[in-house]
Order: structure tokens, then C-alpha cells, then sequence
């Protein structure tokens, strides 16, 4: 009886430490981000870049020139260290020469804007041995996939599009930063998150010599999607809901 005892004793603890905590024992957050691109080498939905020149998008320069791209992350615990996240966000970014109108693809400077939505999957691994805390609080690295849906406008407003067909295109990402309980069940995430858009390539092997008009809006396009993905600074406010 007293080998039952401790038999059972011994399983009941096994199955509390294999349980997955949570901060107060809540495993369910949901995230508002706010995630910003620097416009490095291509422009924001104002039509402004970080730097000007012969090679820049826009004669409109600006030294905190960013796109954003707001989003909205469910995450749920599934390890101690480990989560599963599921995202929305909307697509907002300057490009070049959309419409296409002038017959000298070098002269097409007129400023349209790329439109759409993104839904993404992210595995969060959480680093007890540097946070010393409890998961969904401390250092995290991130592993993500996109799907992106997007299309041209002539401007932020405009409901019709310039292309016949959107443009779908998978972005992956990695990503790292620190998540900290600011008040209760409420958190601050910040971090940084590289990516990479799986957009023909044209855009960054040729020059605007090699294409022409329709090309020179397309790949403007595709250039414009992967500079919204290349680096995310991440800012965003959470939730831990149950």
C-alpha cells in the first residue's frame, strides 16, 4: 500500500510540472502592434523616404520617415517555453509608377500606393535561463510565416485597383525581443523582426533598363512589399485574457 502511495504521489507530481503555467496561470494573450519599417529604399503611404537622391522613390525626404503596418496577434501557451500565434494585419506602403501612365518608364514618377492584408502563423520560443521569469514575460525569439494579398491604389483612398489580379505572396521571418508585465494581466512587447518576401526577384537582380512599363510597375510593387518586411521594429500592447 505504501509503494501505491508513493507511486501515485510520484505521477501527480510528473503531471503538475509537465503542466503549462502561464504568468498567474493564464495562457491566452491577445497583442495590438504597431510595427514600423524605416523607409530606407522605399517610401510610406506619404510618399517620404529616410534619404534622398538619384536613387530615391520620392523627392520628399524625411529623417523618421517609417511605414507601419498594424496587426493583431492571438498567442496560446502550448509549452512552458513555447507559443503559438496567429495574426491579421494591413498593408500600407508608397510605390513608384503603378498606373504605368508615362510611355518613359524612367520619367514614371507618379505615387501610388500598395494596399492590403497579411495573415500570419508564429512560433514564440521564450529563453527562461536569460529572462529568469515566467512565459509570457522575458526574452523571446520568433519564427513566422506570411501570407500577404495586396494590390496598387492611386492613393490611401482610392477603392480601385490598378492591377487585374492582387499580388499573394509568402513572407518568413525571424524575429527577437522582451515582453514585460507593465501593470496587471497587461504587457509591453518590443523587439525587432527580420523578414524576407518571396516576390520575384526581378526587382533586385536588373535595372529599370532591362523592363519595361508594365514591368517597371510591377517589380516597383514587388520591391515596395519586400522593403515592408525586410526590418519590423515591434511595439505592441497585450492582453493576458485567460
Amino acid at each position: 500500500m505504501r509503494s501505491f502511495y508513493l507511486a501515485s504521489l510520484l505521477l501527480m507530481t510528473g503531471a503538475v510540472s509537465a503542466q503549462v503555467p502561464g504568468f498567474m496561470g493564464k495562457r491566452f494573450s491577445l497583442f495590438v502592434d504597431a510595427n514600423a519599417t524605416p523607409a530606407f529604399f522605399i517610401q510610406n503611404d506619404h510618399n517620404q523616404v529616410i534619404a534622398a537622391g538619384e536613387s530615391a522613390r520620392t523627392y520628399n525626404s524625411n529623417r523618421l520617415a517609417f511605414t507601419f503596418r498594424p496587426q493583431v496577434t492571438a498567442e496560446y501557451l502550448v509549452g512552458r517555453n513555447l507559443s503559438l500565434g496567429f495574426s491579421y494585419s494591413r498593408i500600407s506602403v508608397g510605390t513608384q509608377g503603378a498606373r504605368g501612365a508615362s510611355t518613359d518608364k524612367n520619367y514614371a514618377l507618379d505615387d501610388d500606393v500598395v494596399r492590403g492584408k497579411s495573415l500570419g502563423l508564429e512560433l514564440k520560443f521564450f529563453r527562461f535561463k536569460k529572462s529568469a521569469s515566467i512565459a509570457p514575460i522575458g526574452f523571446y525569439r520568433t519564427v513566422s510565416v506570411y501570407l500577404t494579398q495586396t494590390n496598387a491604389y492611386d492613393n490611401r483612398g482610392s477603392k480601385a485597383k490598378l492591377f487585374v489580379n492582387d499580388f499573394v505572396y509568402p513572407v518568413v521571418s525571424y524575429g527577437m525581443g522582451r515582453q514585460t508585465m507593465i501593470a496587471k494581466s497587461l504587457l509591453l512587447k518590443t523587439g525587432v523582426e527580420v523578414g524576407w518576401a518571396f516576390t520575384p526577384g526581378n526587382w533586385l537582380r536588373e535595372g529599370p533598363d532591362d523592363w519595361n512599363v508594365q514591368e517597371f510597375s510591377g517589380y516597383n510593387v514587388h520591391q515596395s512589399l519586400a522593403g515592408d518586411y525586410a526590418v519590423t521594429l515591434h511595439v505592441a500592447l497585450g492582453y493576458t485574457l485567460f
